[in-house]
């Protein structure tokens, strides 16, 4: 996704239209450990000439596979990204991080799209599976367990008081009131 400033000026007058699909997979797993799979990246949008700098209006949508921060299933999770990017010229114009240094008098938008990529993701993801509707993961020694079955073995665990023995319980109580 290449263009060089000459291409750019033909459409001085109006914007230079944009609607193109990449497969960044290979990148993304290469840079983002969690990213198991990537469906191609389509973006569009328009690009336009503002004196020397070139605007890029990016709409950029797809989907990832990520792990569930729960149960370590896939779960696709979909992305839709607006930006606007400036491409400056010389070093000299560059103010913030939505600005871009040209390289060689061309807008190569791939590696704007990747880095906008790489901060989308985000870092737990869950699945909408309901848990207990499979067996949940358990290894040597462990077990994941939900919050009720938690909550049923904890109340197993404590102590009975024998009803014969319970009045002795309140006795105890209404002498440290007096």
């Amino acid at each position: 996704m290449k263009w060089s400033l000459s291409q750019l000026k033909k459409y001085r007058n109006e914007p230079f239209k944009i609607n193109e699909q990449i497969d960044l997979a290979e990148y993304l797993k290469a840079n983002n450990q969690d990213v198991r799979g990537a469906s191609p990246v389509t973006v569009q949008g328009e690009l336009e000439m503002q004196g020397n700098d070139v605007v890029a209006n990016l709409n950029i949508s797809g989907s990832l596979v990520l792990p569930c921060a729960r149960t370590l299933v896939d779960v696709v999770w979909a992305y839709d990204i607006h930006s606007i990017e400036t491409f400056v010229p010389s070093k000299e114009d560059l103010q913030d991080e939505s600005f871009h240094l040209m390289e060689k008098d061309t807008v190569d938008l791939t590696p704007v799209v990747e880095e906008l990529l790489l901060v989308e993701i985000p870092m737990q993801v869950f699945s909408d599976e309901v848990p207990g509707s499979e067996e949940l993961p358990k290894g040597q020694d462990w077990e994941l367990q939900t919050e009720d079955e938690f909550l049923h073995e904890e109340a197993l665990k404590k102590p009975k008081v024998d009803p014969r023995l319970a009045g002795l319980a309140d006795f105890f109580d209404e002498k440290k009131d007096d």
